[in-house]
């Protein structure tokens, strides 16, 4: 390549590079609008009273919405075992019930209402 071809190159670049910057001045002004509009007259302000800018706001903030929970991953993990186990449990007994009599009974009532009462929440 000849000298004249790199410096095309490099003004290629450069104006790809201007670009780019471009297109994300645009990006960062839309989503700084938007969130100037969501938080309104609560958008953080600098001493001087100006709004502050997207990068300060992303540095410094983080937002969270409210149908958001903390649940840790391995809670949840357990408490979905928890429900698989009492989903087969229950299948278990439904299994059982017959209804050969013309209504549904279990033969292993005692076994059930024992197993029933592990779940009361009164005294």
């Amino acid at each position: 390549m000849t000298n004249i071809d790199y410096e095309k190159e490099l003004q290629a670049l450069e104006e790809k590079r201007k670009q780019l910057l471009k297109e994300k001045r645009e990006k960062d002004r839309k989503e700084l609008q938007m969130l100037k509009e969501v938080f309104g007259k609560d958008f953080p302000r600098k001493e001087n009273g100006k709004f502050i800018s997207l990068d300060e706001f992303k540095k410094n903030y983080m937002i969270s919405h409210k149908d958001q929970s903390a649940i840790d991953p391995n809670e949840l993990n357990a408490v979905q075992e928890e429900l698989n186990q009492l989903k087969k449990a229950l299948n278990g007994i439904a299994n059982a019930m017959d209804d050969s009599r013309g209504y549904w009974h279990i033969n292993d009532l005692k076994g059930l209402t024992n197993w029933l009462s592990q779940f009361r929440t009164k005294g």
